[in-house]
């Protein structure tokens, strides 16, 4: 049987048969040892999720009186949340899921159980098209409890969890299949919302944009995923991309993001007129003024789609005329209507707007609208 293990030499992940002790790495072609590296696979599990699920001191988090004898039930408890965190160590997040359940039967305010149900909750992803009625359910099943904080920092420390998963060269979920969960974070644990949107910002980065330099690193040094991945890029990004400029904190992150979503491979996506990747970048730059955002993150947003749909930058051995005419091609006039009340400051864009409207039934250079556009252009040459 074919199982999953991480060449020892060049630590890349492959698959061997278990019914032999050896085999080849299909990268590096280095003979190994099966159970060697089925062990170099968990010990990177182990290194990433499982070690942190001890939860030593875990008592000074939550402020509850300990009763000098045990309490009914919770012996039990421990025993179960024992072999739940043994399951996470073989990654069987399935089985650890139900374990910590059943320890929460026995003894339903045990912090560590809780703790353990949140990141197997979160970790076992197969079922993704129930995964946000899943997680709900693990956080409705926390804040049932007496004490409410229980899933404030029971979230804090799964969302530390994924942190330290990802940093180690995991890959999480698509965030088409987790963007309302981290909306519903943010949302209801404003203290947590910079730590979801760093997580978001990491997932759309790597599933949306794999040829820039940040997902490639990432796809290099991958050493196990969590999730199913889609198939293509989503056409939809500006739902993430409004939690990311709404939460994180830092600039650069969210100049680079938007970027790196919209601007790579742009020539791509207009060359095969693709529709609802341009209507959910002109939505982004419509939702982004609404007076919600400050300044600078508008600005942001606006030199960024500006840059995606005017091809901002003069392409290698191509004439700004050239571009123009090709621009001309992909846009409707509905389009540059929409596109004017953002971009009516750039001459290139009014330029790239008169050629489309001559394309229009009935319009000629002697038409009032060819007129205002022609003085507009004048105007900002001046």
């Amino acid at each position: 049987m074919l199982e999953y293990c991480v060449c020892p030499k060049c630590q890349r992940m492959i698959m061997l048969d278990s019914d032999f002790e050896s085999g080849f790495c299909c990268v590096c072609g280095t003979h190994i040892s099966y159970e060697e590296s089925r062990e170099e696979l968990l010990a990177g599990l182990r290194a990433s999720v499982p070690d942190e699920i001890a939860l030593e001191n875990v008592s000074g988090l939550i402020e509850e009186e300990v009763p000098e004898e045990p309490a009914e039930g919770q012996a039990e408890c421990r025993n179960e949340c024992a072999k739940g965190a043994d399951l996470l160590g073989q990654w069987d997040f399935t089985g650890a899921f139900d374990a910590f359940n059943r320890a929460l039967e026995y003894y339903p305010t045990d912090f560590e159980s809780c703790c353990g149900i949140m990141v197997a909750g979160i970790l076992r992803l197969k079922d993704t098209e129930n995964w946000e009625k899943y997680l709900s359910d693990c956080l409705e099943k926390i804040r049932s409890q007496s004490n409410w904080n229980m899933a404030s920092r029971a979230l804090e420390y799964v969302l530390g969890i994924i942190k330290k998963f990802l940093s180690k060269g995991g890959r999480y979920v698509s965030p088409s299949f987790t963007i309302g969960f981290f909306e519903r974070v943010t949302r209801s644990f404003p203290a947590l919302k910079q730590t979801a949107a760093e997580i978001l910002a990491h997932c759309l980065n790597v599933e949306n944009a794999p040829f820039t330099d940040a997902a490639r690193l990432d796809h290099e040094t991958t050493r196990f995923a969590v999730g199913n991945c889609p198939a293509e890029p989503d056409k939809v990004l500006r739902r993430g991309m409004l939690l990311i400029m709404r939460c994180h904190c830092d600039m650069r992150v969210k100049e680079s993001l938007c970027r790196a979503l919209y601007v790579y491979d742009r020539a791509v996506w207009l060359k095969s007129k693709d529709t609802a990747r341009i209507n959910d970048a002109t939505a982004l730059c419509e939702e982004m003024t609404t007076g919600e955002f400050p300044p600078e993150d508008v600005r942001i947003v606006l030199n960024t789609i500006y840059d995606f749909l005017m091809m901002g930058g003069i392409e290698q051995n191509t004439t700004e005329r050239e571009k123009i005419l090709f621009l001309s091609t992909v846009y409707s006039y509905e389009q540059m209507r929409r596109l004017e009340r953002f971009f009516s400051g750039k001459i290139f864009f009014n330029k790239v707007y008169a050629e489309v409207f001559l394309k229009q039934k009935g319009a000629s250079l002697i038409s009032p609208e060819y007129k205002r556009i022609q003085a507009k252009i004048k105007q900002l040459s001046n």
